[in-house]
């Protein structure tokens, strides 16, 4: 392996980390750069394998202490989110959809776990026991990958939680400070079709795209009408094609305006898709239609959302975020925030497609089997820990230990 590969990680990620911890202790500081250089090298959430990729001197398990006693004492998690905000900052644009969606960690034997409570497993389709986490993500303007913008993993044992969708609204909040006075969409799917959240977004004027159940009724010429009656009345007049995860659908599609009952004399329109499954699929969206490039622009947004389901697929596959092992509750979660990060980072670089990027996905051909790859932000995480495998040095030499000044003798005046 060229030596010029590694010191090119390892600097990339030092600036990075240096990045997210600025303003933050000292101690704190150096912690962040273990825990990011670690995991981007061992493509584990374990704390002994973080160690591992660190190649201190100092024995294992003295290392995998240090870091299980900073990641349950830190509580800076405000400086460190804004941080990593204001690194994505400028990347931010007008008309971005910003996706919405829950994500879950199931622990099924865990025990000990601070905080375990019983969640819906997306996977599974079932009950275990495990956390919960809110995501917010961007979808990068040029190649589409997901960057996180909000991710908080939390429980519903917890002391003070109050419910999902406070936690939502939270990161809601949170993107109407940072988009300021930019314009963007709200992208959700059927977990959001409640009249709270429509309300909620009707207050803070923002525009969305939601994914309709087939229990809501709607308003229909002052008529009270249920979702799958009313799509069936329309039949799709618009043929498009899509691909969605790997597959091509063709598809057809039609409109209507509606109003919710719970936002009486609120303009909104219905937007019927069939092709997609055996019953037609149904967006509301607050957005005017005033001809066919506004009805195909929503349905290429709803689309669009399906990209940070690939953000769930690379923390789990590419970081095995659920194989985390460690009990407490503010470590798993500082964890959480750190692969949010390292993925938003990623889709950032992989956005510019420098010289650097280009060597790292090459650095990662080998290691797929299978070449028709939608996204390359799986091959470049291999791609980082492929070049970091011929790594032996590890980051001492990138931090800087400052001496004391050297004590003075205590004088009295005579």
């Amino acid at each position: 392996m060229n030596p010029t590969d590694i010191y090119q990680v390892k600097r990339d990620f030092f600036q990075f980390s240096q990045k997210l911890a600025q303003g933050l202790a000292k101690p704190d500081q150096k912690f962040i750069f273990d825990m990011v250089f670690g995991i981007v090298k061992s493509r584990s959430p374990l704390l002994s394998d973080i160690a591992r990729a660190l190649e201190e001197d100092t024995r294992l398990l003295y290392t995998v202490k240090r870091l299980s006693n900073r990641g349950a004492d830190f509580d800076d998690f405000q400086g460190l989110h804004q941080n990593y905000l204001q690194s994505i900052q400028s990347h931010l644009q007008e008309d971005m959809l910003v996706i919405v969606d829950n994500s879950d960690i199931t622990k099924p034997f865990g025990e000990q776990f601070e905080a375990l409570a019983r969640v819906h497993d997306g996977s599974r389709d079932g009950i275990e026991k495990g956390y919960i986490s809110a995501n917010i993500a961007i979808a990068s303007p040029r190649t589409k990958h997901p960057i996180p913008i909000y991710s908080h993993l939390f429980s519903a044992a917890e002391e003070y939680f109050d419910s999902t969708n406070v936690e939502t609204y939270k990161g809601l909040n949170l993107v109407k400070r940072l988009f300021q006075e930019k314009s963007y969409t709200l992208v959700m799917d059927r977990g959001y079709d409640s009249n709270d959240m429509f309300t909620f977004m009707h207050k803070q004027d923002a525009s969305f795209i939601v994914r309709l159940q087939d229990k809501r009724y709607l308003k229909y010429q002052n008529k009270r009408i249920k979702v799958p009656e009313l799509a069936l009345r329309r039949k799709g007049k618009i043929a498009f094609s899509s691909t969605i995860k790997g597959k091509k659908y063709a598809l057809k599609v039609s409109h209507t305006p509606v109003e919710l009952p719970c936002l009486p004399k609120v303009p909104l329109n219905m937007v019927v898709v069939y092709g997609y499954g055996q019953k037609p699929m149904k967006l509301l969206t607050n957005h005017p239609i005033k001809n066919k490039e506004d009805v195909l622009a929503i349905v290429k947004a709803y689309i669009t959302r399906w990209r940070i389901e690939e953000n769930f697929r690379v923390q789990k596959q590419e970081y095995h975020l659920e194989k985390v092992r460690t009990l407490n509750l503010n470590s798993l979660r500082l964890i959480h925030c750190f692969v949010s990060y390292l993925i938003g980072h990623h889709s950032l670089l992989l956005e510019k497609e420098t010289c650097y990027v280009k060597q790292v996905l090459h650095r990662a051909k080998a290691t797929f089997s299978d070449q028709k790859i939608r996204l390359k932000l799986y091959r470049f995480i291999r791609g980082l820990a492929e070049i970091l495998r011929f790594d032996s040095t590890g980051i001492q030499a990138y931090k800087r230990v400052e001496k004391r000044p050297r004590a003075h003798q205590l004088a009295l005046a005579v």
